[in-house]
């Protein structure tokens, strides 16, 4: 396995040897980063296999049904983050 660091914001994407969700991840498998919400697919490079930003026409060939999990996961993460930056105010 080669970088499995997301290439956008560099949030560490694997755990516990897994990968886009995946023991056995391949080319082609697409996921979506937790810190940026950049949609990835993994590619395969002189390192293995690697992330990558999918291109629009790699994300509109998906099923319909990859594409609306992806927009799911895209606002939630989108949420997670408008929360985190959120100041706390104290009581």
């Amino acid at each position: 396995m080669g970088e499995t660091n997301c290439p956008t914001c560099g949030t560490q994407l694997s755990e516990g040897g897994k990968i886009a969700g995946r023991r056995d991840p391949g080319v082609q498998d697409v996921s979506i980063c937790r810190g940026c919400a950049e949609i990835l697919v993994l590619a395969q490079s002189a390192q293995g296999l690697t992330l990558r930003p999918t291109t629009a026409s790699e994300y509109l060939a998906l099923p319909e049904d990859a594409q609306s999990l992806l927009r799911v996961a895209y606002l939630l993460v989108r949420r997670q983050q408008r929360l985190l930056r959120v100041p706390r105010q104290l009581h």
